[in-house]
């Protein structure tokens, strides 16, 4: 009996981790909703539904390997985007991300990245090639807590603003969850990566980049190999990965 129970207890804490990891099924900007990719419905529907936020393959899991494709973007990367959607911004406004759900304890930083596509919409651009990106937000570890908790303490939505001063255009937004609950360990890491089509109006005469997904990351980096149970000093010493924000963006 004892080893049956024993059982049940680990199957019931692998599906709660499993129906933990998360997916970004809605953006608000200026009070309007955008749909994003919605993996418990839009994988299944035929023909496939355009959204603004790139589709991922029909599971909610992570990313292990920073040297994979599939950094770039989300778990299926190597696929080209379903067409030219895009939703638009104003440069110096703000894009609210919804998370579906993201569990308290899965530690770590909340990072963002933009790379202007090169042609007038993002519908043949992958962004896994060269080095197009560039870091605009980040925010890690404040007041005793994590990013990512307090994401999960805030109605599971993280606000990103779209740098003031960047060149009108076409871009893709790289949102990113870091969970470090596992990183003590090599290849302990977790990335959830999402991708969102953004057009940028107004804005200013600044194309920065200079980061590549996959490349900017290594698994031995100390922002991605690293115990976030170490305590408060050590936590608010974390550096995360990626380098700094690009300076003079706003």
């Amino acid at each position: 009996m004892l080893f049956g129970s024993s059982l049940a207890v680990v199957a019931a804490t692998l599906i709660g981790e499993v129906a933990a990891h998360g997916y970004v099924p809605l953006l608000r900007i200026n009070g309007k909703d955008v749909p994003g990719w919605d993996i418990a419905k839009d994988p299944y529907t035929t023909p496939q539904p355009l959204k603004v936020v790139r589709p991922t393959k029909n599971d909610s899991g992570f990313i292990s390997d920073p040297s994979s494709t599939d950094i770039t973007c989300s778990i299926g990367n190597s696929k080209l985007p379903p067409g030219p959607i895009t939703t638009t911004v104003a440069a110096g406004d703000t894009v609210q991300v919804l998370w579906n759900t993201w569990p308290i304890g899965h530690y770590g930083p909340v990072l963002n990245y933009m790379a202007k596509c090169p042609t007038s919409d993002c519908s043949t651009f992958k962004g896994d090639t060269g080095s197009p990106w560039f870091k605009i937000q980040q925010d890690v570890y404040a007041n005793g807590q994590w990013a990512s908790d307090t994401l999960a303490k805030s109605n599971f939505t993280y606000s990103v603003k779209i740098p003031s001063k960047i060149a009108p255009g076409s871009y893709l937004l790289r949102h990113e969850n870091l969970a470090l609950h596992a990183a003590s360990n090599l290849g302990g890491a977790q990335f959830y990566p999402v991708c969102i089509q953004l057009t940028v109006t107004g804005g200013g005469s600044l194309n920065p980049s200079g980061l590549s997904f996959p490349g900017t990351y290594k698994a031995t980096d100390p922002g991605i190999l690293f115990n976030p149970y170490q305590g408060e000093a050590a936590n608010k010493a974390y550096v995360p990965p990626g380098g700094n924000v690009y300076a003079g963006l706003n």
